[in-house]
């Protein structure tokens, strides 16, 4: 038995309801599942607002739900969003349970039933999908299983009960139709489906699997056969160890007794060499004593020479010596003492005394500062009455020649003060005067530009509806030339409708008036007649073939040469006058071609002459418009550079930039006066200074040499000359002259900026602009002729366009007049031969004829079958004719809508041509009114460069005057301060009270002077007394010193005469020459121990590692290699058994795949020949080509194919992708899954069709039910055939003759309530 489905249950799945349950039942060979487009939905997810989207059909569900059940995949796209679950909102739940529930019955007869279960649950933000555990019901042989499973693992038993794999369920049985092309799919995709279809994944690795093994084998062989080769290699050293160990036993055994006899001897004169140096110990100390004495003799002697040499000798014994040298130290101390305590007062003096000087020098330098500033004050003011006198005459400011008191210069410095101002009201006023002016003239200006720019943006606002217009003409110009039908096609289309209605009248008429049956009746009776008369007939037949051949030509002509003169015709009638109008009233037929092909070449030159002109014209404005933007960047700068000019100098002056060169000449004049002032400040002040010391000595004045008259005169000029010293200070001058120096500098440092403003303010802005302005009217210029030359170019592309619009209806009228010529010589010559041959009878009434005949010849049963085809095919021949006429009425159709389109775009084009026209007059228009603007705005500009520069003038002349009081009253109000501040400070009184200070100080500096000259004499004393007390100490350490070296010289004497009486120095020599005989024979005998012992170590070592070696390497080493040379034999012996298994394995996979293959095309072929009514294919088939030939590679790697579906057309192969039309494809990808399911499917003989008429013509789509209807009467009789169509085309339905397969369909609707519904209804209400 084979594998089948009997129902499916659908519940909560897309538009199906999740409380009642859908049914449909499965039947065998046909299940028809209809339904309507927009009946019903199927769901996808919009992340966007969190809801469901009804966008699909029902009927699909059920293929969805199919394959769900079978394999547990979901629909595309539908898995993440949970679109394949009834929305929850759509039943006002927040959770929906559905279900899939499938009944089928495996190859063994069993009954399964399949159930899968999923749930949706909406939340507030996001949608949550879960896919529970399902079940199985297994019912064989009367016992009942039932089990509760997970799906993964329901996906893995189904396609096991079914029979086929789960990519055949997928890609060939259930395949949805968003993916039922695959087959027509992208190479790595095509591959891939395959392979799942081949399995070839599986056997892929099988075989890789064996490969590995064999791989891992080989690897182990080769480990195995250095094994077998180490543990040879093993084998040949442990007899190698075996042999060396016994040599080496003896050698040791031997050096063993050499060693034993040099240990005695060595023993022997260890024992001697020992006994002499006991012996020759004792000799040593005594020795070494003696050399000791001896040298601590000699020391004593040169100690005791060297302090004779220089010592003073002392009779007093060495108590009274030792006595005197304690007292000493201690007198020593004292006297140290009082030294420091004096030395400490002598500094102590010396800082009163550096700190006195010192305040001494500070408040003589502030005295001589206080006599600086009282000569600087009176410098000051004697400066201050002349600039009043200077200012005075300089500003006309009269009364002030004379003396002047401090009344009067307080006058003079509010007249000042009162005059600076009024000239800088006035400088303000005649500013604020020349900015009305100015203000009103750039009101003007402001109107006018605002009246160009107005004109300006209309321009370019009319402009761009020209450009949009020109735009749009362009788009309607290429629809206009892409609509390929005109009015002759338009007539060849009526004609043609005609035709077939004539035809299909024609038809009706011969099938009513044909009367078939007593046709039949008549040809039982004529059986006899038509035996004698067929041969005759037949000749008559062979007469009359060739001249029925040649009419039939000629009536075609003649109607192909009717068709040719109505759409001339035509074509004439609609495009006359366009015709006329481009080449002339007289134009002719013969003539048009060229005629029309001379007037397009000329508009073509003209557009190209019209071109070149108006891109001459663009290039020279932008040229201009270039040099305008060159020079607007460099006014911009400039203006920049003029504005940053004048922040710096306002910024050092606190003025403006046109007092500059003005304050710049005070501030020099005021820098001269005071240096001059400074320099001569050394000879007044030495002037001074004798004044006082003579008025002083000799009571007479040193500059006129004569006597004061009484005290009090002297008193006064003394006090005069001392505060001209005090307030003249050099120091205050100097500060002042460094100020107006800095002054100077700065002022002096931004004279390059005061430079660039004034090259700036009047030679390069100016400049400047009158370029500007002057390429703004060359620009107006050219702005013009280049819109001349823009007109121009639009009038030759207009006219330009209008020719070119004419070319395909005039190639159109000039074919049909050469067709026409053509066909009318083709029917005069045809005609011609007619009349000479003669006419017989028509070819269909002899072939009628012979038909009867040979009817009437064949039995009554085959007269009357083929009556009744014949009859049937009348029937199908006018089927055909209804057919074409209805597409013919649709093509007439067609061609109406697009001529009535291509008229209505004509329309709009000259529309929009009218509109240019308009727009270009526009244009001239508001050029006119802005040439009138340029004048006025000419006049406005010079009449505000003439306002500027009066007020310019004026302001600079003011400015001038107000500079002049400023430098004026800056000077006086300067030394002004200067005399204000000396008498604010109280200069005399800091100068008496200084010199006071002065006095004290000296006396100070005198008296500690004296105290320090006493205090050096103590110190003096004490030094000497000193340094006469360390001469004494050191004369009494010396002689005790002396006396005791001279009593230990005396010891050490007496113990040398009783240490050299012992001679022990003569004995100890002739042990020494015993002792080193022993100790050479010592180590003689060691030495040669050693060297035995050394070899013995060493041969010993090399036993005890031979040993060890053969214990750990090589004491099975036989054994060892005898294991091992048996693995290597076993291994090779396996790795040979892969490698055949394998190639057999590959060469097996390899005849299967090629068998199947061939299956599959030859299905495909035959499938194809039947069903595709073209003529442009022959036959499909799908190539899989071997990548491994393909890449050069052995045929020892994997064999992995590549897939591609082909055509073949006369024996050429080519690919089908990219080359086939949509219905070509639908059809093909059909055949080749109806193929795969036919080789693939043995134990499932079921297949679903999901809307199989998908882009097929009437043509196809009729093969296509035929083919269909073969293949399910030639499988009706398999048990298990399933064939399964889901389509909404029921006209496909009747073509498929269903009713003969089956008495029932189910169709898919919707409820009132926009649920999905399914309805078992008979065949007839489809198929009639």
């Amino acid at each position: 038995m084979l594998a089948k489905i009997d129902k499916l249950s659908i519940r909560g799945i897309r538009s199906f309801d999740n409380a009642q349950p859908e049914v449909i039942q499965f039947f065998t060979p046909l299940t028809l599942i209809v339904g309507y487009n927009g009946s019903g939905k199927t769901v996808c997810y919009d992340k966007s607002n969190a809801c469901i989207i009804q966008v699909d059909k029902p009927w699909q569900t059920i293929i969805e739900s199919l394959k769900y059940a079978t394999t547990g995949e979901m629909p595309p796209n539908a898995k993440q969003s949970g679109a394949f679950i009834h929305d929850p909102k759509l039943c006002g739940e927040k959770e929906v349970l559905a279900q899939v529930k499938l009944q089928f019955r495996d190859p063994g007869g069993a009954k399964v039933v399949v159930t899968r279960n999923v749930s949706l649950t909406v939340q507030k933000t996001k949608r949550s999908m879960k896919t529970l555990d399902g079940s199985m019901l297994r019912q064989a042989n009367g016992e009942r299983t039932v089990l509760s499973i997970r799906n993964a693992e329901l996906d893995r038993f189904i396609p096991q009960y079914l029979g086929v794999s789960k990519a055949v369920l997928e890609n060939v049985i259930f395949c949805h139709q968003d993916e039922s092309l695959w087959p027509m799919s992208e190479p790595a995709v095509l591959k891939k489906k395959f392979d799942e279809i081949f399995e070839a994944l599986k056997y892929t690795k099988a075989i890789d699997a064996i490969k590995k093994m064999k791989k891992d084998y080989t690897d182990e062989l080769k480990r195995l056969q250095l094994t077998e080769l180490h543990c040879k290699d093993n084998k040949s050293k442990a007899d190698k160890v075996s042999k060396e160990s016994s040599g080496l036993s003896d050698d040791i055994e031997r050096l063993r007794l050499d060693v034993e006899n040099l240990d005695g001897l060595t023993k022997e004169a260890k024992e001697k060499h020992q006994d002499a140096w006991d012996r020759s110990s004792k000799f040593k100390v005594v020795i070494d004593s003696l050399n000791s004495f001896r040298d601590k003799q000699q020391w004593l002697r040169n100690r005791t020479e060297s302090l004779a040499g220089e010592l003073k000798i002392r009779p007093e014994s060495d108590a009274s010596l030792q006595n005197e040298l304690d007292r000493y130290d201690e007198r020593m101390r004292l006297r140290e003492d009082e030294k420091q305590k004096q030395t400490n007062k002598y500094d102590q003096l010396r800082r009163v005394m550096e700190s006195t000087r010192e305040r001494l020098q500070g408040k003589h330098a502030e005295a001589g500062r206080y006599e600086e500033k009282q000569a600087s004050h009176d410098q000051n003011v004697e400066s201050r009455k002349d600039i009043i006198r200077e200012s005075a005459v300089r500003h006309n400011i009269r009364g002030y020649d004379a003396g002047l008191d401090d009344s009067q210069i307080n006058e003079y410095m509010r007249k000042i003060s009162k005059l600076y101002r009024d000239q800088t009201d006035k400088v303000e006023q005649a500013h604020r005067e020349t900015e009305k002016e100015v203000q009103k003239v750039q009101t003007v200006l402001s109107k006018l530009g605002e009246r160009k720019s107005g004109l300006q943006e209309q321009k370019s606002s009319t402009k761009q509806q020209l450009s949009s217009n020109d735009r749009g003409m362009d788009s309607f110009q290429s629809e206009f030339d892409s609509i390929d039908i005109d009015e002759g096609a338009e007539a060849l289309l009526k004609s043609k409708v005609q035709d077939i209605e004539d035809n299909l009248k024609q038809a009706k008429e011969k099938f009513k008036m044909s009367s078939w049956d007593a046709k039949i009746d008549d040809a039982k009776l004529q059986l006899g007649k038509a035996e004698d008369q067929s041969k005759q007939t037949k000749l008559e037949l062979a007469r009359s073939t060739k001249q029925s051949n040649d009419l039939i030509r000629l009536d075609l002509l003649k109607n192909n040469l009717s068709d040719r003169k109505r759409s001339l015709e035509t074509l004439k009638g609609a495009h006359n006058d366009r015709i006329r109008k481009i080449i002339g009233d007289g134009w002719s037929l013969a003539s048009l071609e060229r005629d029309f092909q001379t007037e397009l070449d000329r508009r073509s030159t003209a557009l190209k002459v019209a071109r070149d002109r108006q891109n001459t014209s663009s290039r020279d404005l932008n040229q201009v418009e270039g040099e305008i933007d060159s020079y607007k960047g460099q006014l911009q700068k400039a203006e920049k550079e003029l504005h940053e000019c004048a922040q710096i100098i306002t910024k050092v002056t606190q003025g403006s930039p046109d007092t500059y060169q003005a304050n710049l000449d005070g501030i020099q004049r005021d820098r001269d006066i005071l240096k001059a002032d400074v320099d001569d400040f050394a000879i007044t002040r030495k002037l001074c200074t004798r004044s006082i010391k003579v008025a002083e000595g000799k009571g007479i004045c040193d500059h006129c040499k004569r006597k004061f008259h009484d005290e009090p005169e002297r008193s006064d000029f003394l006090k005069r000359m001392q505060k001209k010293l005090e307030e003249n200070t050099q120091k205050d001058m100097e500060k002042e002259l460094k100020g107006l120096e800095d002054d100077l500098v700065n002022w002096r440092s931004i004279g390059p900026k005061h430079s660039s403003w004034l090259q700036l303010s009047g030679t390069n802005i100016p400049r400047l602009w009158s370029e500007i302005r002057r390429l703004d009217e060359s620009k107006a210029v050219l702005v013009k002729q280049s819109e001349d030359r823009d007109r121009e170019v639009a009038d030759r592309v207009e006219s330009s366009r209008d020719a070119e619009s004419l070319s395909k209806p005039v190639a159109n009228i000039v074919r049909f007049q050469s067709e026409i010529s053509e066909l009318t010589e083709q029917v005069k010559n045809l005609s011609a031969e007619q009349n000479d041959a003669g006419i017989g009878r028509p070819i269909d009434e002899v072939q009628e004829q012979i038909d009867n005949l040979s009817a009437e010849a064949r039995a009554k049963t085959n007269l009357i079958l083929k009556l009744t085809g014949d009859k049937q095919q009348a029937l199908s021949d006018i089927g055909a004719k209804e057919v074409a006429l209805s597409r013919a009425r649709e093509d007439l159709g067609t061609a109406t809508h697009k001529l009535e389109k291509k008229t209505r775009l004509f329309k709009q084009i000259e529309e929009l041509r009218k509109f240019n026209h308009e727009n270009r007059d526009t244009i001239r228009r508001l050029d006119d009114e802005m040439q009138q603007l340029i004048p006025q705005v000419s006049e406005q500009n010079a009449k505000l460069d003439d306002i500027k520069n009066r007020g310019y003038r004026k302001e600079q002349e003011l400015n001038q005057e107000a500079t002049k009081l400023s430098e004026s009253l800056q000077k006086l109000s300067t030394v002004g301060q200067h005399i204000q501040a000396f008498k604010d400070s109280g200069g005399p009184l800091r100068l008496s009270r200084c010199q006071r200070e002065i006095e004290q100080l000296v006396q100070t500096v005198e008296k500690t002077d004296a105290e320090q000259k006493q205090l050096i004499k103590e110190i003096n004393a004490l030094g000497e007394e000193l340094r006469n007390h360390q001469d004494t100490r050191r004369s009494i350490v010396d002689n005790l010193t002396y006396r005791q070296s001279q009593r230990e010289l005396e010891d050490v004497e007496k113990e040398i005469s009783r240490l050299s009486a012992e001679e022990a120095e003569s004995d100890m020599e002739r042990l020494k020459q015993k002792q080193r005989y022993w100790e050479n024979q010592y180590h003689k005998h060691s030495t040669e121990k050693s060297g035995k012992l050394a070899t013995m170590k060493e041969k010993d070592d090399r036993l005890q590692k031979l040993l060890q070696d053969w214990q750990t390497d090589y004491a099975n080493a036989a054994h060892e290699y005898k294991e091992a040379h048996i693995k290597v034999e076993t291994t090779k012996a396996a790795v040979e058994d892969l490698g055949r298994y394998g190639k057999a394995l590959e060469q097996a996979i390899m005849r299967y795949h090629s068998l199947k293959m061939e299956e599959i095309n030859r299905i495909a072929e035959e499938l194809w020949k039947r069903t595709y009514q073209g003529t442009d294919i022959d036959r499909i088939l799908i190539r899989s080509d071997n990548e491994a030939e393909t890449a050069k590679e052995t045929a020892k790697e994997n064999r992995s194919y590549k897939y591609r579906v082909c055509m073949v057309k006369q024996d050429a192969e080519m690919d089908m992708r990219g080359r086939c039309s949509a219905g070509q494809r639908v059809l093909a990808s059909i055949i080749i899954r109806l193929a795969l399911a036919e080789c693939f499917g043995v134990k499932c003989g079921l297949i679903a069709l999901d809307e199989p008429t998908t882009n097929l013509d009437s043509d196809n789509i009729r093969s296509l039910a035929e083919s269909l209807h073969d293949i399910i009467r030639a499988r009706q009789q398999q048990s298990n055939f399933q064939l399964i169509v889901i389509t909404h085309d029921e006209e496909f339905l009747r073509y498929m003759q269903c009713a003969d397969f089956c008495d029932t369909y189910f169709r898919v609707s919707r409820t009132d309530r926009q649920k999905s519904r399914i309805e078992q209804q008979s065949i007839t209400e489809v198929v009639g």
